[in-house]
C-alpha cells in the first residue's frame, strides 16, 4: 500500500529520514509522492514528527498508484534514447571548408 507524506510546517523545508536511509525534503504544504509504507512502518523519526504535527502521513488513493503504472504491451518494442527525439551523444559531422 502507498503513502503520501505532506509538510504540514508554515515555514521552512522538513526533511523526513525514510526507513530504507534516503530522506525526503519537503518544503512548506508540499506533498510527496506515493510512497511505499514500509519506509514510514515502525520508524520512530517519522512519528516523532507526526506528533509534533509537523508532517501528516495519509494513505495514497488506489486511483492515483494504479494511474500511475503504465505497462508496455508485449508486441510494442520499448524505446531507445535515439527513438525519443534526442541522441546526447551525436555524432559530429566535418564542416565544409574546414580542415583539420
Amino acid at each position: 500500500m502507498a503513502v503520501k507524506i505532506r509538510n504540514m510546517a508554515t515555514s521552512g523545508p522538513v526533511v523526513v529520514p525514510l526507513s530504507s536511509g534516503t530522506t525526503l525534503r519537503l518544503a512548506p504544504g508540499q506533498v510527496s509522492d506515493d510512497l511505499p509504507d514500509v519506509e514510514v512502518a515502525n520508524n520512530a523519526k517519522v512519528d516523532k514528527l507526526q506528533r509534533q504535527g509537523v508532517i501528516d502521513v495519509a494513505k495514497a488513493k488506489k486511483s492515483e498508484a494504479g494511474a500511475r503504472r503504465t505497462r508496455v504491451p508485449a508486441d510494442q518494442p520499448e524505446e531507445t534514447q535515439g527513438e525519443r527525439g534526442g541522441n546526447p551523444r551525436a555524432r559530429s559531422r566535418k564542416r565544409p571548408g574546414l580542415s583539420g
